[in-house]
C-alpha cells in the first residue's frame, strides 16, 4: 500500500488517506475533486502525496515530474508583485499541458492551489476542460470555501472536506521533534487542529518569532488607550510596495490574533461581550481584506473594540 508509506509526513487526515487508498486500489478515481477546508489544515500536503502516488514518483520530486502541473497565484514579470487572482492565459497553459500525452504513458495529474482566485475568464475556460475531462487526467481544486467557487464547477467535482485535527495527534506529532519543552507546549496550544501551522512553528524560526510576535502584541493592546494602539499596529501597514501580498500577511496576523482571541476567552483573561465584538469585528475585516476597503480603517475598528 505505497500511499500509507508516506503516512508519517501528514499529520491526521486518516479518513481521506483511507478513502484514496481504495481508490487507488480500485483505479477508480474521479477527474477532479475539490478539496475544501480550512487555511493550513493540510489540504495541499494531502494533495501533493496523492498526485506522487497517482504518478509513481517521491513525492519530494513532484514539482519535477513531466507529468504534474501546478496552477496557483503567481508573481507579475514586470512589476514583481503578486498578482490578484488566477487568470485565464494560465488557466489556458494548463489546459495545453494536459491536452498532451502524458510522459510516461499513465496519469496526469494537475493542482489548482487557492481555485477560489480564478478569475470568471479562467473559471469559464477551466469549466469546459471539466465538461470533457481526458480520460487519465486528475485535477485537484484546492480552496478554503467550495461554495466560492463557480456551482459549475464544483458540481463536476467531488468534495473532499478537510476538518481540523484533534490536539492529541498534534501533540504527539509535536513531542517526536527534538524540540525545548516550552516551545513544544506552544506550538500545541497555537497549532488549534492545523497541520501545516505546526510544522511552519517547528520547522521556520522566522515564523516562529512572528508568530510570538504578534500574540503578545495582541495582548499588549488591552488596557491601552486608542493612540497607543494605534503607534502598536502602524509598523503593520508599512508595506506599500505590494498591495497584495501586504494583505495577505495580514490576514496571517488576523489568523493569529483570532486564535489569541479564543484562547483569552477559555483562559478567562476576557468576557464572553468582549469576545463576540472582537470576533465580529476580526471576521468582518478578514472577510473585507479582498475588497477595495483600506486594510487601515479594517485594523482600527478592530482596535475599537478592545477594552
Amino acid at each position: 500500500m505505497l500511499l500509507y508509506a508516506y503516512m508519517e509526513s501528514i499529520i491526521g487526515h486518516k479518513r481521506v488517506l483511507d478513502f484514496f487508498e481504495k481508490v487507488k486500489e480500485n483505479d477508480n478515481f474521479s477527474h477532479a475533486y475539490c478539496f475544501s477546508g480550512p487555511e493550513n489544515v493540510g489540504k495541499f500536503s494531502v494533495a501533493k502525496f496523492l498526485a506522487a502516488q497517482i504518478l509513481g514518483v517521491n513525492v519530494n520530486k513532484i514539482f519535477t515530474s513531466t507529468d504534474f502541473y501546478l496552477l496557483e497565484q503567481s508573481i507579475k514579470e514586470k512589476t514583481g508583485k503578486l498578482a490578484k487572482d488566477i487568470s485565464i492565459d494560465q488557466v489556458r497553459e494548463m489546459i495545453s499541458f494536459l491536452s498532451k500525452h502524458s510522459f510516461l504513458g499513465g496519469y496526469q495529474v494537475a493542482i489548482i492551489n487557492n481555485a477560489d482566485l480564478l478569475n470568471t475568464s479562467a473559471s469559464n475556460a477551466l469549466l469546459k476542460t471539466l465538461e470533457e475531462p481526458g480520460k487519465k487526467t486528475i485535477i485537484i481544486l484546492i480552496t478554503v470555501d467550495e461554495k466560492k467557487l463557480l456551482p459549475t464547477i464544483l458540481s463536476r467535482c467531488q468534495l473532499i472536506n478537510f476538518t481540523t485535527v484533534s490536539e492529541e495527534i498534534i501533540r504527539d506529532f509535536v513531542l517526536n521533534g527534538d524540540l525545548p519543552t516550552e516551545k513544544q507546549e506552544y506550538i500545541i496550544k497555537y497549532s488549534c487542529g492545523l497541520p501545516g501551522i505546526t510544522v511552519k512553528l517547528m520547522s521556520e524560526e522566522d515564523y516562529y518569532d512572528k508568530h510570538l510576535q504578534e500574540t503578545q502584541r495582541f495582548d499588549d493592546l488591552f488596557g491601552k488607550l486608542f493612540y497607543e494602539k494605534l503607534k502598536s499596529v502602524e509598523e503593520l501597514f508599512g508595506d506599500k510596495s505590494d498591495h497584495i501580498q501586504a494583505r495577505n500577511n495580514l490576514l496571517q496576523i488576523l489568523n493569529i490574533w483570532q486564535i489569541k482571541l479564543h484562547l483569552s476567552l477559555q483562559d478567562g483573561k476576557i468576557s464572553k461581550e468582549v469576545f463576540e465584538k472582537l470576533y465580529n469585528s476580526l471576521k468582518q475585516a478578514r472577510n473585507n481584506l479582498g475588497k477595495n476597503i483600506h486594510p487601515r480603517l479594517l485594523v482600527e475598528n478592530i482596535l475599537l473594540q478592545i477594552p
